[in-house]
């Protein structure tokens, strides 16, 4: 889901968050499962406690399971608007060939989704979210272009926020920028990282 959005001639930037790919991360943290996954993507933060009776059901066959859903949805086969339908109740269609991490979804489900919406990226909280954030993008093609001498070439930029731990980021091969929130609220750490990534494209 879309979160900012931010355009100007020729160019889009949208950062957004996706939900299935925060469930599909506390699933993983609260049943214990340590996949091996290549990159490792840090746990939840705040840390999601072991659930004993979700870790129960994370065997080998539904951790190769929840490896394979995640890979789609980081791969981008697996677009979230499809995996939000079909991935929660009623019938939990998306995974009808996935018997073992079936149940396992289905008995931490509500939980995965009450967490995915307490601690939704940039949600507002106590602290608030900076408001700055919504402006940083523009301000870094509005730099580039101003050390350039002319406009931003035509350009769309996805940045996808995830709730993990550290300061990390991910350039993936669709062009799609994730960042940790934790980066994303580093003022200075998060414009440099724009700086970096915008620059081959405005």
């Amino acid at each position: 889901m879309r979160l900012r959005r931010e355009r100007g001639a020729g160019w889009r930037i949208a950062v957004g968050d996706r939900r299935t790919m925060t469930m599909a991360l506390w699933l993983r943290d609260a049943s214990g499962m340590a996949p091996d996954l290549d990159p490792a993507i840090p746990p939840l933060d705040p840390p999601v406690p072991v659930d004993k009776d979700l870790a129960a059901l994370a065997g080998p066959h539904a951790t190769a399971q929840w490896t394979g859903l995640w890979l789609g949805l980081w791969e981008g086969r697996l677009e979230d608007w499809f995996a939000q339908q079909t991935l929660g109740p009623p019938g939990f269609e998306l995974l009808v060939r996935s018997p073992e991490l079936k149940t396992l979804v289905e008995a931490g489900f509500r939980d995965a989704s009450r967490w995915s919406s307490d601690y939704r990226p940039l949600a507002p909280r106590s602290s608030g979210a900076p408001p700055y954030i919504a402006r940083e993008p523009g301000a870094v093609v509005k730099q580039l272009e101003a050390e350039l001498g002319r406009q931003a070439r035509e350009f769309e930029l996805d940045i996808t926020v995830l709730p993990v731990a550290g300061r990390v980021f991910w350039l993936l091969a669709d062009g799609t920028l994730v960042v940790s929130e934790n980066l994303l609220r580093d003022v200075r750490a998060f414009r440099a990282l724009l700086y970096d990534v915008l620059s081959g494209v405005v």
